[in-house]
């Protein structure tokens, strides 16, 4: 091996580097590798590198750069970034709601159609509080009007009183406040929330009208609420709760009771069995905030009189305070509050619809104003 490593490169070195004649050196290029005696042998036919030619780098786009760092999910806790921030930059923005109340005729007035929703709470001007007050005292001072009604939304977002609102924690701070009860108390689904929110209302009652009442005002629940410990409420003074039932034992002595308030009626036996009591007692006597109206309209009907009504109808309200007439309220979009029409009696709820719809219709057309599918309370 040795001799023929030892003759190849003799064999090179002549061919490559010499020439007949002068010596002189040929150009050093790839031509001097053909004359080699290597050539031969394959020496020079493997690539010289294994290097690659460096490729041409495609514009980076700097957008889809962005958009795939915004979609990558954190994979460990010690990235710096502010996922918050990133949160709140992705999120739509809120609806935007246009109160039209302020440019409303009822807007901040006492007397007139309650403002939605801070009507309800006592710290946002009491407007119910003070309405229901202001329209019973007038009316009980009538020696024609034994039968009084109150009928009204318990809380401010009825719909809602399963889930929850603003509004409806305001009230019920309200509530608590009042009767001097724990809020869990209050707060055990929609039923005992109503429930706790008329006795908050009877109370409110009871405390205008101590003044005017001799003897006791005796509130009567049909569901039961606030009579069992230790969630009883605390109550005017001069006032008491009980059931139904009991009070219907109790032996009636005329002078010992001054008023009788009975809570959610839902039946017509409840509306007679109030009547009963009344005459019994030779006392007047209130039906607060009845769930429903056994006879498809508004309220218990005669002899009770509706001295004071703020219901819902299709595109808004039925509204008396007594001694006004009775109106007929359109709600808006954007609780825009408008008058339709006025009656100096109670008409049926068919009358009242076909009103508020046709009143309706015209403002806003005939989809133009719907609840439901604008979000609204």
């Amino acid at each position: 091996m040795l001799r023929k490593a030892i003759v190849l490169l003799f064999l090179h070195c002549h061919f490559a580097f010499r020439t007949p004649g002068p010596h002189i050196f040929v150009s050093r290029t790839n031509d001097w590798k053909k004359q080699s005696a290597l050539y031969l042998f394959g020496f020079f036919n493997r690539p010289q590198s294994n290097e690659k030619p460096a490729a041409v780098a495609a514009p980076v786009d700097k957008a889809k750069v962005e958009k795939l760092k915004s979609g990558l999910e954190k994979i460990s806790y010690t990235q710096n970034r502010d996922y918050e921030k990133e949160a709140k930059l992705r999120a739509p923005p809120p609806p935007v709601i246009q109160d039209q109340q302020i440019k409303s005729f009822n807007f901040n007035k006492e007397n007139e159609f309650p403002n939605l929703y801070k009507g309800w709470i006592r710290s946002d001007g009491d407007q119910i509080g003070k309405q229901i007050i202001a329209s019973t005292k007038l009316a009980l001072q009538k020696k024609d009007i034994k039968y009084l009604e109150v009928l009204f939304d318990p809380v401010p977002n009825l719909d809602e009183v399963a889930f929850g609102t603003e509004w409806n924690k305001k009230l019920r701070k309200d509530v608590t406040e009042n009767l001097r009860v724990p809020d869990y108390a209050t707060n055990r689904g929609g039923p005992s929330t109503l429930e706790w929110s008329n006795i908050y209302w009877a109370n409110r009652l009871a405390e205008g009208l101590r003044a005017q009442i001799k003897g006791d005002i005796v509130l009567i629940s049909l569901s039961g609420e606030g009579l069992k410990a230790p969630n009883t409420p605390t109550l005017t003074k001069g006032t008491r709760l009980v059931s139904l039932s009991t009070i219907k034992k109790m032996p009636l002595v005329p002078g010992e009771i001054g008023l009788f308030i009975l809570l959610s009626p839902c039946s017509e036996s409840h509306y007679r069995d109030g009547i009963q009591l009344a005459d019994k007692s030779q006392v007047p006597i209130i039906a607060l905030n009845a769930p429903f109206s056994y006879r498809y309209d508004i309220g218990g009907g005669k002899p009770f009189e509706l001295t004071y009504v703020m219901k819902r109808i299709p595109k808004g309200w039925y509204y008396r305070q007594y001694p006004k007439d009775f109106e007929i309220i359109i709600e808006g979009p954007n609780y825009e509050i408008l008058k339709a029409k006025s009656y100096s009696s109670q008409i049926p709820l068919t009358e009242i619809s076909k009103v508020s719809m046709q009143a309706s219709a015209e403002k806003y057309g005939s989809v133009g104003n719907d609840r439901i599918f604008q979000n609204r309370l």
